[in-house]
């Protein structure tokens, strides 16, 4: 599979694909797009790169027609971020349900603190949740309770909670057998922003363990390069740390990824030559660096650019 051809073949996206979405939506608004994309691949390196970015419109100044600009230019994932821009962040079900219909994942990153939120935010339409800062298994672990519904006779304090959800007749699921049928493409992702889960080869590695015991494409890795050097200083063995990461993730069937580019890298062809090293090296999930708040002023800047060129071409 090509990378225009998880997008549904065609780039811009047209009518009919916007439409096929759609109606997969309402046929399932449980589902997860991006989880479908991974399931038809066989493996992470057969599995195309995936375009994502982070969006910190607050959730009352979101537009569907953004999303649906965001979607058309082949956009999959988008991160409402919650972590950073706490309550504002924090998307609906109505902002969720938006996104889903354009066939956007929404990835509702929440703070570290977070533990029965993540359940919440599956509630309330977000087809993935983003754990941030671990440092520890026992971080990873109860994160991946809480995203979990509980064994039967062996609960903790960190699980999923029980709440029903509704099908696309908007038939609610309200036993606990019926929800777990329902409730099967959710995904937790983990963010690889400490030393520990970076450089720490045997942390690291008994994270990657417990997303392999998640279930397939049910547990993704993004790395957070701007808090690891934050955290650690410019050190030049977080690069090939990181790379090391998305070798061994894609190994064991996980798909991983990374933001591509910074302030200090913003020619678009040192951008390109950096994700052409991530891919190659096994990250699918590709994310750019601007948020969505800087695509108005990006777009108009582009836009105002042949004018300003014609104006000193005629001297002015």
């Amino acid at each position: 599979m090509k990378a225009i051809d998880a997008l549904g073949g065609q780039r811009p996206l047209r009518a009919e694909q916007f439409a096929e979405r759609a109606y997969a939506y309402a046929l399932n608004p449980l589902r997860n797009p991006l989880k479908a994309i991974m399931d038809r691949c066989p493996s992470v390196e057969e599995t195309p790169p995936l375009l994502g970015i982070f969006n910190d419109i607050p959730w009352h100044k979101f537009r569907e027609s953004e999303a649906h600009a965001w979607a058309k230019a082949g956009y999959l994932w988008i991160v409402n971020d919650a972590e950073h821009s706490q309550w504002e962040g924090y998307y609906g079900r109505e902002q969720n349900a938006a996104e889903g219909r354009l066939g956007l994942l929404a990835v509702q990153r929440l703070p570290r603190e977070a533990l029965s939120a993540h359940g919440d935010a599956y509630q309330l339409g977000a087809r993935a949740t983003l754990r941030p800062y671990g440092t520890t298994v026992a971080d990873a672990e109860a994160y991946f309770r809480s995203v979990n519904f509980p064994v039967p006779g062996r609960a903790t304090p960190y699980d999923r909670g029980g709440y029903p959800v509704r099908t696309g007749d908007r038939t609610m699921m309200f036993t606990p057998d019926e929800l777990r049928r329902a409730e099967t493409e959710v995904q937790g992702w983990i963010q690889f922003e400490t030393r520990e889960y970076i450089m720490d080869r045997k942390i690291r590695d008994q994270v990657l363990d417990l997303m392999v015991q998640q279930g397939r494409n049910k547990a993704c890795g993004f790395v957070g390069p701007f808090d690891a050097i934050l955290r650690e200083g410019d050190l030049p063995e977080i690069n090939d740390a990181v790379n090391e990461l998305f070798r061994t993730a894609a190994k064991l069937g996980i798909h991983t990824g990374r933001v591509v580019g910074s302030g200090s890298m913003e020619d678009p062809k040192d951008i390109e030559d950096a994700m052409v090293v991530a891919i190659e090296n096994g990250a699918r999930l590709i994310s750019v660096h601007p948020l969505t708040s800087d695509m108005t002023y990006r777009g108009a800047a582009a836009m105002a650019e042949p004018f300003f060129r014609a104006c000193e071409r005629c001297g002015f």
